[in-house]
């Protein structure tokens, strides 16, 4: 399906566009909060635009946005920046046994646990064994480090 931008469009997909690149800059990734603004523009809901039209962007603006990192499944990247800071906490303490109100930095890694225990029952079988690989708690009130998916 040939689609045609307008000047309009393209003048507002190109704000958007730098709008991302100054945020990346800033905070070193793509995945701005839904409702971030970045000066006076709604970055986020930009941003959301961009993964429900991928389909129909064109390949050069698509192109653009994978040269700069851009997250397609902010769910998936948020899932893998959790993982990532409980491989950082493992690392330092050597255990996953994680406290409830634990950040990691900046980030609330306690939730993001707790989180994964509450879901444990609707979790891939993927994610559960990359868990359980590390030595996840399950349950920290027993210590129970393997569930089966």
């Amino acid at each position: 399906m040939f689609r045609r931008w307008t000047k309009a469009n393209t003048a507002f997909w190109e704000k958007g566009f730098a709008a991302l690149c100054k945020f990346r800059a800033r905070e070193g990734h793509c995945c701005p909060p839904p409702y971030h603004v970045e000066d006076t523009f709604r970055l986020g809901k930009w941003v959301t635009n961009q993964r429900h039209r991928k389909a129909l962007l064109p390949l050069e603006r698509e192109r653009r946005l994978d040269a700069i990192g851009f997250v397609w499944d902010a769910r998936e990247y948020k899932w893998e920046q959790g993982f990532m800071a409980l491989l950082s906490f493992k690392r330092r303490e050597g255990h996953c046994r994680v406290p409830q109100f634990h950040f990691e930095g900046k980030y609330r890694l306690g939730r993001w646990v707790s989180t994964q225990r509450e879901n444990r029952k609707i979790m891939s079988a993927e994610r559960m064994a990359r868990l359980n690989k590390i030595g996840f708690v399950w349950r920290a009130d027993l210590g129970v480090t393997v569930i089966e998916p």
